[in-house]
């Protein structure tokens, strides 16, 4: 049995763990605003594409 390497042999290679992977980069900052509210109609919730608004587009009512 020469030339295979048994549990415990001395010359026996062992694998290393591989190392640990780069962590993942950072989350970029920006996205969406945190405040909505100049953009939800105070009648119905509704939230407008634009902010300032004149009129909900749902239902209607004036900014307040």
């Amino acid at each position: 049995m020469s030339g295979t390497a048994r549990p415990g042999d001395p010359d026996r290679e062992t694998a290393a763990p591989d190392p640990d992977p780069d962590p993942a980069p950072a989350e970029p900052e920006g996205g969406e605003p945190a405040c909505w509210l100049d953009r939800v109609c105070a009648d119905c919730g509704a939230i407008q594409d634009t902010a300032p608004f004149a009129r909900c587009a749902r239902c209607g009512a004036p900014r307040e």
